[in-house]
């Protein structure tokens, strides 16, 4: 079907709007975007937070419900939309994580899609690659969180708030206050993208009128949101694991916010960034692209201070992950400097390879690596137990140990059929029962009786880097970690002696027998 033409359109019009150049390029980032993210997803192991995420997702949605009225309310939207997703697809590494992959596509096609709005072809590209390519980004895009899907929502809802501006009616502004409340249920934090966009509407309102209409839809989001943020806020003590603002913490702004300790990448848009100031090739931009650079400065600078200052007067909750749907500002800066400083595609291409070359360490051995998810190995325990564990062995938790921000028992909602056919003494009442995310754990010493019925225990408890990665054989050292763990006491007084030992990269897991 041809498309029809607009009022006063000629025919010839209709075919150069119709095959003009870069009509795909959206798509076509979209895509590659989507590739690169989804390369390594299912090899990093599981860790506390996506756990969280595989505990609440699957259970029914009225459990889900209770839940979220005791914890973990800012996201009880992703949780659903997971619920619905593992519903469909199995619990493993690389499914749990696919639609973050599939949201930075979307995300990336916002960003080019934001960019052409306001500039060139070239820039707009540019800037959806440098996105894709971002250490920041490939990090969300292997999260099984909602960081990936607030990242996209926070540039469409900036794509919507654009095209609202300029055709200035009234379903429009509805459905940019609607997107609003969306990305700020997705995380709370995203609210703040109401800064950038304020700037975005005092540079280009057309006229007052405009500027009160976006008022009002900001308000009328606001009304709604409201309840829900005050409740959000009962449930503060959740994070209370973030340590207070140091001078560390504040160059974590710098190196870790975008670039995920990606030293060779940060130095690489340091780099850009500074010639292009150095050379004042800002200062050569056309109007609406002064516009976009200003709304990203904005969009990183704002939100960030905001979360900073907080922290800083009343309690810490600045975290650099919480900041991930700036993102799409730091690629727009990033696009805009490279076309500023080069200028010709050749050479733009060039850098964005460069760039890619100095993200791919960071991306292969940190972010894909086995342990690229805070270095914790869920996945790995859960693997062993899968491969050599016996249908009615015992599962012992050494609950002394904290691998932050958390105890050791939610690697039993990591994988779950991992231990289903164990038997676990120390699992108190189950999660679902007390509405929250993990079982309660009993200390050992009040399940001895149950413990003396094992024939094989399996204990997991702190790797000792004192001992090798495998031991076997009769009376196995337990090394000074496992000695004074009060699992392994209560296991050796009732005669068990280890078997054969593994360790991860932070956790040992021991098979006892007697």
């Amino acid at each position: 079907m041809q498309p029809s033409l607009r009022a006063g359109e000629t025919a010839p019009a209709r075919r150069n709007r119709v095959n003009a150049p870069g009509r795909w390029d959206a798509l076509a980032v979209a895509v590659f975007a989507t590739v690169l993210s989804s390369a390594g997803a299912a090899r990093p192991s599981f860790w506390f937070d996506e756990a969280a995420t595989i505990s609440a997702a699957t259970r029914s949605v009225p459990e889900l419900w209770r839940m979220l009225g005791n914890i973990d309310v800012v996201h009880g939207l992703y949780y659903l939309l997971m619920h619905a997703w593992l519903s469909v697809v199995p619990a493993t590494e690389f499914w749990v994580r696919v639609p973050s992959c599939f949201a930075v596509g979307v995300a990336a096609a916002g960003v080019v899609v934001l960019a052409r709005q306001h500039t060139s072809r070239t820039v707009a590209v540019t800037a959806g690659v440098a996105f894709a390519i971002l250490p920041r980004t490939t990090w969300a895009a292997i999260e099984a969180r909602p960081y990936a899907l607030a990242t996209a929502g926070a540039v469409w809802s900036t794509v919507l708030l654009v095209t609202a501006l300029r055709r200035d009616r009234r379903d429009w502004w509805i459905g940019y206050a609607a997107a609003l409340v969306a990305v700020t249920v997705l995380n709370l934090f995203t609210a703040l993208i109401v800064l950038p966009h304020a700037v975005l509407v005092l540079l280009t309102a057309p006229t007052r009128a405009t500027a009160r209409r976006w008022a009002i839809a900001v308000a009328a989001a606001a009304s709604v949101l409201a309840p829900y943020a005050l409740f959000s806020r009962s449930q503060i003590g959740q994070v209370r694991w973030i340590s207070p603002l140091t001078p560390d913490k504040l160059r974590e702004i710098a190196y870790e916010q975008y670039f995920d300790h990606s030293l060779p990448f940060a130095l690489g848009v340091a780099a850009i960034l500074i010639a292009t100031l150095v050379l004042r090739r800002f200062a050569l931009l056309d109007k609406d692209t002064r516009v976009l650079a200003g709304t990203a400065v904005v969009w990183v600078v704002l939100p960030t201070t905001v979360l900073v200052l907080y922290s800083a007067v009343a309690e810490p909750v600045y975290y650099p992950r919480y900041l991930c749907y700036t993102a799409p500002a730091a690629a727009l800066l990033i696009a805009i400097g490279v076309v500023a400083l080069v200028r010709t595609r050749e050479k733009v291409t060039a850098v964005l390879a460069a760039l890619a070359v100095a993200a791919t360490p960071n991306f292969v051995f940190a972010q894909r690596g086995q342990y690229g998810k805070e270095g914790m190995d869920y996945s790995r325990i859960a693997d062993l137990l899968t491969a050599e564990a016996a249908a009615g062995d015992c599962i012992v938790f050494d609950n002394t140990i904290r691998w932050r921000p958390g105890l050791v028992r939610p690697i039993t909602a990591a994988r779950p059929a991992a231990f289903e056919t164990l038997v676990d003494p120390g699992r108190g009442m189950r999660a679902t029962d007390r509405n929250t995310l993990w079982d309660a754990p009993v200390a050992i010493w009040a399940v001895t009786d149950a413990v003396r019925r094992c024939t094989v225990i399996w204990t997991v408890t702190d790797r000792d880097p004192t001992l090798s990665s495998y031991d076997a054989g009769l009376d196995i050292d337990p090394g000074p970690r496992m000695r004074e763990a009060p699992a392994y006491r209560v296991e050796e007084s009732l005669g068990f002696q280890i078997a054969e030992r593994w360790q991860f990269n932070i956790a040992q897991v021991t098979r006892s027998t007697r």
